[in-house]
């Protein structure tokens, strides 16, 4: 439901977001099946945990900063910013930890980034993800990034919303990362659950980073390597929004 001035995310019927929320859910039991720990992070994230992320570097159109002057550094550089993505706040939460066992975190969280065109279940400037977050040996991160993969399939597929998934590069990279962007698509570490609609539509991804953010952040294993890590990110505002109206209540006993 939209009325009045323009709006960086649509407002919600109670209706609405009942819909969301049993989606939601649905998410929710993929992670608690990986043994999940569920954390609620704020929608502010410290400017210096990106940076240590390098996501300044590789998306300064898109990073979007408190505006509030008295947390402003000496260069005028907003300290605060919104948050981009849920997992940023995990790698900041752990920096520095040494994992005795591989660590699952789920977290749904509304996220922030400044697109130029708003169109609604889409792109929006805000948005909620429901994100979950491995962080382990290399091995064990693939086996449960696979396993995560084909139960958001088959989620999406009961919203009606049957797609596949396809090796892709950040459609956000600016031309002087092409090099990175073209090796995510050689190594296909990154897969996108596209949904085959009007214009196409990416409603979730798997993201592999290997040892980069463990590296970044100072986490490593129990035998003293940096941790590999993978973050499954789904689009709840787009899943809702382009669901089928019979498959969009998603069955209200689904409440875990």
């Amino acid at each position: 439901m939209n009325i009045g001035y323009p709006q960086s995310a649509p407002s919600r019927t109670a209706e609405e977001l009942g819909v969301l929320n049993r989606i939601d859910a649905r998410i929710r039991s993929v992670a608690a099946s990986l043994g999940a720990e569920e954390i609620q992070y704020p929608a502010l994230i410290a400017r210096g945990a990106l940076d240590r992320a390098e996501y300044p570097k590789a998306f300064p159109h898109l990073l979007m900063s408190a505006g509030q002057s008295a947390v402003f550094d000496d260069h005028g550089i907003s300290q605060w910013c919104l948050s981009p993505a849920v997992c940023y706040h995990a790698y900041a939460q752990l920096a520095g930890r040494v994992l005795d066992a591989p660590l699952v975190i789920t977290a749904r969280g509304r996220c922030f980034r400044a697109e130029r065109e708003l169109v609604h279940g889409v792109r929006q400037i805000e948005f909620e993800m429901r994100e979950i977050v491995l962080l382990g040996a290399a091995d064990w991160v693939d086996r449960a990034a696979d396993s995560a993969r084909l139960a958001v399939e088959s989620i999406a597929a009961d919203l009606s919303l049957t797609g596949d998934w396809q090796a892709a590069e950040d459609p956000f990279f600016l031309p002087a990362a092409a090099g990175k962007a073209l090796m995510q698509r050689l190594l296909k570490v990154k897969l996108e659950y596209q949904w085959p609609g009007p214009g196409g539509l990416a409603l979730a991804s798997i993201n592999r980073h290997g040892p980069f953010f463990g590296q970044r952040f100072d986490i490593s294993t129990a035998d003293g390597q940096p941790a590999f890590t993978a973050c499954i990110a789904v689009g709840l505002d787009r899943l809702a929004h382009h669901a089928q109206p019979s498959a969009g209540g998603c069955r209200e006993e689904v409440t875990q």
